[in-house]
This record gives structure tokens, sequence and C-alpha cells, in this order.
């Protein structure tokens, strides 16, 4: 029995020499090292960029796309191995008498070899897959930049809508003291009770803005990866500064460094290796085999040969025989990448048309900016300041005044909704062309 082990060992030793021997000349040497990280350069950019660290470190859903980039990373190698060896082993219930005795036992070893540069081809369709998943990685990357941009801003725009409320309720409250006076001096009660409905109407404003900032600090939160609800603290924040959007940089910025194009174009890599590698449909694959089988003595031990185990070496070779599936393979692999070409042409249609809409948006939203600020709110602050001093002098109603307070509160919360939206465009343009920002 030991003598049978060694010659199996042996026999074994021999089939898996061959394979790492052909691993070895067939295999095609290629760049596996991992592709170069996309920087994300906007983590110091006002009052996001702390956040979008934390983010950036703690996003759990951001970590698994990392997981699954590592993983296809680990599958390249596996990609361009050979087939695993198979190993068959045969007892035989009933003893197959030969001239040389009975054969108890029938070992084969099998190794198949795929066709020379077939094994280089999946490695490279394993490698572009691996490369689109860091792509779709650093995608989420800026996704999540998106979604905490957005939502910082909103948080610190309802701030400024809080702040103004309550502002303008204390302001309400000065002129109730004004109304009580004259309540007491014999004037009318109706004044008095339309600054209480109206200060009323401002502290409902203010609880539901708070209720709304609670629900959008509790999504950040998420976003975060904090464990628990926290509540974000006040942001104190300005308008940006004026700038000028170049559409031809931002466009080309966009095409060039955008993760969800680089995406699709390591897609196409991929497809197009696959391409390559179906055109291996219609070649034939060897297998290398040894078939080893153990012998009982002769019935007359004295025959030459008595006891002797045979063994043999095997070739075989697959015969592609069906054309038409073959070339059906080939087409179909073909199409696929006819249509990664399409969806990166669509893609970059898209592209130009968000870059078009977002410049749109940050110029509409500085325009409005500099109107309120500089015409706007400046006159409805003298008109409010000439109200408020004619009802003191009682040349005036209170409804007049209670419309004045309306008219401010109104367009500061215009100009601080139209200050948030300029951030939030410059960001959305940041994040479409890949990270570049405008100074």
């Amino acid at each position: 029995m030991n003598f049978f082990i060694h010659r199996i060992f042996h026999a074994s030793f021999a089939i898996l020499a061959v394979s790492s021997i052909t691993e070895y000349t067939f295999a095609d040497q290629s760049d596996t090292d991992s592709p170069k990280s996309i920087p994300i350069e906007l983590s110091s950019k006002n009052i996001v960029g702390p956040l979008i660290s934390e983010a950036l470190e703690n996003n759990p859903g951001l970590r698994a796309f990392d997981l699954r980039y590592q993983a296809a990373r680990e599958s390249i190698t596996s990609a361009r191995a050979l087939p695993n060896p198979k190993v068959q082993l045969t007892h035989f219930v009933e003893s197959i008498q030969t001239r040389t005795g009975p054969q108890r036992q029938a070992i084969q070893l099998q190794q198949p070899l795929p066709w020379h540069g077939s094994r280089a081809r999946r490695q490279e369709a394993a490698q572009a897959q691996a490369e689109s998943l860091w792509h779709a990685y650093a995608s989420q990357q800026f996704i999540l930049l998106d979604s905490i941009a957005e939502k910082t801003l909103e948080v610190a725009y309802l701030d400024k809508s809080i702040n103004q409320l309550e502002s303008n309720t204390q302001l309400l409250a000065q002129l109730e003291t004004i109304a009580e006076e004259r309540i007491r001096s014999g004037g009318n009660l109706n004044d008095h009770l339309r600054l209480q409905i109206e200060t009323q109407r401002f502290a409902d404003q203010i609880e539901r803005l708070k209720t709304r900032r609670k629900t959008i600090s509790a999504e950040l939160d998420a976003l975060l990866g904090r464990k628990s609800i926290s509540q974000i603290p006040e942001i104190e924040w300005a308008a940006p500064a004026k700038v000028s959007a170049d559409l031809n940089q931002l466009y080309a910025s966009s095409t060039e460094r955008n993760p969800q194009i680089a995406i699709l174009r390591s897609l196409l890599s991929n497809q197009e290796a696959r391409e390559r590698l179906a055109e291996f449909a219609s070649k034939p694959e060897v297998t290398l085999g040894l078939n080893y089988m153990r012998t009982g003595d002769a019935i007359n031990r004295a025959l030459e040969g008595s006891g002797k185990d045979p063994w043999a070496l095997m070739v075989g070779i697959s015969l592609p025989v069906w054309g038409k599936a073959n070339r059906s393979i080939q087409l179909a692999a073909s199409l696929q990448s006819d249509a990664l070409f399409a969806q990166i042409e669509d893609k970059e249609l898209h592209l130009r048309a968000d870059v078009h809409r977002w410049i749109a948006k940050l110029e509409d939203s500085q325009s409005r900016i500099e109107r309120y600020e500089n015409k706007l709110i400046p006159l409805a602050l003298q008109s409010r300041e000439i109200t408020k001093s004619n009802y003191r002098t009682n040349r005036t109603s209170i409804s007049d005044v209670i419309d004045s307070e309306r008219i401010v509160i109104e367009l500061e919360t215009q100009y601080w909704r139209a200050a948030a939206d300029a951030w939030i465009a410059r960001w959305k343009l940041a994040t479409l062309s890949g990270g570049l920002w405008l100074n």
C-alpha cells in the first residue's frame, strides 16, 4: 500500500509540475497595482468641509464600496490562474482480471490548459472590473459629499430663518408695549390683538422650522456615520463671494474627471477584454492527464510483468464544432461594447446639460444676492423704520407696521435662500466636475 501511495505522489507531482511550467510560460505579465485614488480636495471648503472629513472616515455605505473594490482586486489573481486539476480514484468492487493480474484501483489526474492568451484576457477583464468598482467608490464619495453639502446648507439656511423670526418677534414685543399703553389711555384694543396674533404666528413658524431642522440634522447624522442622533450646532456662515464659472473648463473637467464617466470607461475596457476573450470560444482547449492503475499479482506469479502497475500519459483536446454558437458569443460581446459606447455618449450629454443648469442656477442666485443686498432689503428696512416711527406718533395703523415687518422677513429669507442656493450650486458644479472648485 505504501508503494501505491508513493507512486500516486510521483504521478501527482508530475502533473502539477507540468501545470506550473505552463502557468509560467503562458502567463502574461500585467500591472495589477491599484488605480490612483481620485483626490477629494474639497474637505477644507467653508462650513461643509469638516463634516465631509468625518463622513469619509465613518460612513458605512462608503466603506461597503471600498470593500467591494478590495474583493474585486482579489479576483484579479484568480482570473489568470489555471483551472484546478482534477483527480479521480476508482476502486473495482470486482477486480478485472488481466494477463498480468487483477486490477484493483485506478487513479486519474487531469489538468486543463486553456488556449494561450485566454487567461491574460480574463485577467484584463477582471482588472477593468476592479477599476470600475474603484471609480464607483469615488463616485459614492462625491454623492456623499453632495448630500452632506445640500443638507448642511439647508440647516444653515434654517438657522438664519429662525434667527430672523425670533428677532422680528422681539421687535413686535416692543410695539406691543406701545399698544398696551394706548389701551390704558382709551385706545383701540384691536391693535394689541393684531400684534399678539402676529407674534403667535411667528412662534408657530419658528417651531415648524425647528422641527424641520431636527429632521434634516438626523439625516445628516446618518450620512456622517454617527451611531446616535446628535444636535448639529448652529452654523455661522455668510453668502459666497461672486464667482465666474467657465463653462468650457467645467465641461472638460466633467468629461475627464467625473467618476460616473470613469465607471463607464472602465466597464468598456472590461467589455473590450471580454470581446477579445470571446474570440477564444472557437479555439480548442488542451487537457493533460495521467492514468495509473494498481494491479495485483497474476495467478502465475512467474509470468513476466506479474503485478506490475501500468500507467499512461493522456492528452485531450476540446472540439469547438458549434460554429454558430461560438460566433454568437463574439457578436454578443461586440454589441455590449457598442452599448457602452452609446451609454458614455449619453452620459456626457447629460453632464453637459447638468453643468449648464447649475451654472445658470449659480448666476441666478448671485444676481438675487446682489439685488437683495444692495437694493431691496435696504429699502424695506428704511420703510419699516418709517412705518414704526409713524405708528409711535399715531400717524399709521398697526396693519401697516405688520405688513412692513412681513416684507422685511420675506426679503431677508429670500436673501438667505439665494445665498444657500449659490453655495449648493457651487458644490454641485464641484461634484459634477470631479472636484474642480470655483474660486
